[in-house]
C-alpha cells in the first residue's frame, strides 16, 4: 500500500482492480511453476480465483490446505517469495468474506490450523507464519464480536443463560463474570449513564481482575445508551488502565475492536484510540483530570513510552495493514462526504467527532512509528497540507480551518518522530503553501497556527537532514 494521497476523496482504492492484479500475478506463477503437477496447478488456480465470499468450513479447509501445498510446491522456485506475498494478500482480503461459521470451526495454532468439519478435525500444520497471523487476527475480531453481542444480551436481560454466554465469549469463569458484571451494573444507571461516586470505592475489586474487568467495562460503555457522560466512563477506565498489570491485552482488545469492521465507522471509535494513547506512555499526567482528547503535548515524550507497548502496537498494525488502512481511509471518506452535504442535519458521527477521531489516529501513529505509520501520516501530509487538491475545497471545509491547521501541526509533528530523509521534499513542498494557507480565511489565529507549523518544518527538514548527513 503505496499510494501517497490514499486519504484523499479523489483516490479510489480501486479493491477490485488490486485484487484482480494480485491474481494474475499469482496465477502466472502457477502457470509458470506446477506444469509438472496438473492436479496441484488446476486446484491452485480455483484457489487463486475463489473470493471466499460466504465460504463455509468445508471451502476454507479446501483453500488453506491448497494454499499450504503450493508454498511447499513452490519452496525451493523461483518466484516462491512472490507466490508467499500475493496468497497472504488473497486471504487477508478474502478472510472477512467468508461465513461466519467458518470461523467458528477455525482453531488457531502456534504454526498450525485445525478446521472442524461435520464433527471431524483437520489439522494442517506447518503453516506460513503470515497466514496464521492473518487467520489469528480474524479470529480475534469474531471473538469480540460476540463479546459485544453476549454482552448486549445481559444488558437487556440477566439471566443464568446470558450471563454463561458471557462467560463462554469471554472465557471468564461464571463466578468472576457474575462478580465483575454486577459491579459495573453498579455504577451505571437503568439509561446507561455512568455513575462515577459508585465507581470510585469499587475500583480496587476491579483492578483484582484486570483484563476481564476492562474488556467487559469497554463492552458495557459501547452497548450502553446513556450518552450524556460518556467522558467520565472514559476518564473511570482510564484509572483501570493505570492498574493493569498486562496492558498489552487490553491494547490488542481495543486495536481489534476498531479494525473490526474496516468499512464502519462507530462512534467509540475515537474512544478506543484514545484509551490506545494511553497505554503507550507509561506515566499520564492528565489522568486525574477529564478529557476528550489526548493533548498534543504527548508528541513531546520520547522516554516516557512504554517500549513494550510501543513494539507490541507497531506489530499489531503493521501486521493488518490492509484493515487498519481501510478503517483510516472510511473514516475520511465519510468525513468528506458531510464536508460536501450542505445539509446534512445531525449525523453520527459528527463532522468534528470524525475530525477529532483522526486527530487521535494522527497521534497515535506518531508514537507508535513504523511502516504503516509513515504511509499513514505521510499521506495525511498531502491531504491537509495542500490548499488546491486536499481537504480545504470542499462546501463546509471552511467553517473547520482552524481544526485542520490544528490537524496539519500534528502531522507535521508526527512526520518529525517517524520521518526519513526522503521525506525533505515532501515537507519543503508544504513548506511552499505556507502563504496560501495563511491567505485562506486568514484569520489572526489561522495565521499564527500556519507560521508555527512551518517553522516545525523548517526544524524537522534540518534534523533530517543532520540524519542523513550523518549515514553518508
Amino acid at each position: 500500500m503505496n499510494a501517497s494521497r490514499f486519504l484523499s476523496a479523489d483516490i479510489d482504492q480501486a479493491h477490485s482492480a488490486n485484487v484482480n492484479h494480485l491474481r494474475e500475478q499469482a496465477l502466472q506463477i502457477v502457470h509458470d511453476s506446477l506444469k509438472a503437477n496438473p492436479q496441484l496447478h488446476d486446484d491452485a488456480v480455483v484457489s487463486i480465483l475463489h473470493d471466499f465470499e460466504e465460504m463455509g468450513p468445508d471451502t476454507l479447509l479446501k483453500q488453506l490446505r491448497t494454499y499450504s501445498l503450493v508454498l511447499d510446491a513452490l519452496k525451493k522456485k523461483n518466484g516462491y517469495q512472490e507466490i508467499q506475498s500475493h496468497l497472504a494478500n488473497l486471504l487477508r482480503i478474502g478472510i472477512n468474506k467468508v461465513d461466519t461459521n467458518a470461523l467458528d470451526a477455525l482453531t488457531v495454532g502456534r504454526d498450525a490450523v485445525q478446521v472442524d468439519v461435520n464433527g471431524k478435525s483437520t489439522i494442517i500444520g506447518s503453516l506460513y507464519s503470515e497466514f496464521v497471523t492473518i487467520l489469528t487476527l480474524v479470529k480475534e475480531s469474531r471473538e469480540t464480536e460476540q463479546q459485544l453481542v453476549a454482552i448486549e444480551k445481559l444488558i437487556e436481560r440477566r439471566n443464568d443463560d446470558n450471563l454463561q454466554a458471557v462467560s463462554h465469549s469471554f472465557k471468564i469463569p461464571i463466578y468472576d463474570t457474575g462478580k465483575v458484571t454486577l459491579l459495573i451494573e453498579k455504577f451505571l444507571d437503568n439509561r446507561g449513564n455512568f455513575i462515577r461516586h459508585q465507581f470510585d470505592p469499587m475500583l480496587d475489586e476491579l483492578s483484582k481482575h484486570g483484563n476481564h474487568a476492562f474488556q467487559l467495562m469497554w463492552c458495557y460503555f459501547k452497548a450502553a445508551r446513556g450518552r450524556a457522560n460518556r467522558v467520565p466512563f472514559l476518564n473511570a477506565m482510564q484509572h483501570l488502565i493505570s492498574r493493569i498489570n498486562r496492558p498489552k491485552h487490553a491494547l490488542r482488545f481495543l486495536l481489534t475492536d476498531f479494525s473490526r469492521h474496516p468499512e464502519e465507522v462507530e462512534v467509540s471509535d475515537r474512544n478506543a484510540i484514545m484509551l490506545a494513547n494511553i497505554l503507550l506512555r507509561t506515566y499520564n499526567k492528565e489522568l486525574d483530570v477529564d478529557i476528550e482528547m489526548t493533548p498534543e503535548e504527548v508528541l513531546n515524550v520520547r522516554k516516557g513510552l512504554d517500549k513494550d507497548m510501543v513494539h507490541y502496537a507497531r506489530f499489531r498494525i503493521d501486521s493488518v495493514e490492509y484493515r487498519f488502512v481501510t478503517k483510516i481511509h472510511a473514516i475520511h471518506r465519510r468525513l468528506i462526504a458531510l464536508l460536501n452535504d450542505p445539509a446534512p442535519g445531525n449525523p453520527l458521527p459528527s463532522i468534528r467527532h470524525l475530525l477529532y477521531l483522526e486527530r487521535e489516529i494522527f497521534i497515535f501513529l506518531a508514537l507508535m512509528s513504523g511502516k504503516t505509520a509513515h504511509t499513514i501520516l505521510i499521506s495525511a501530509l498531502a491531504e491537509y497540507g495542500d490548499v488546491q487538491s486536499g481537504i480545504y475545497r470542499h462546501i463546509r471545509s471552511e467553517s473547520y480551518i482552524p481544526v485542520f491547521l490544528q490537524h496539519l501541526k500534528i502531522i507535521v509533528r508526527g512526520i518529525g518522530r517517524v520521518g526519513t530523509p526522503d521525506d525533505v521534499r515532501r515537507l519543503q513542498k508544504i513548506g511552499e503553501s505556507g502563504l496560501p494557507l495563511s491567505r485562506f480565511n486568514g484569520s489572526v489565529d489561522n495565521r499564527r497556527s500556519v507560521a508555527r507549523t512551518m517553522e516545525w518544518i523548517e526544524n524537522i527538514i534540518r534534523n533530517l537532514q543532520s540524519t542523513e548527513s550523518e549515514v553518508t
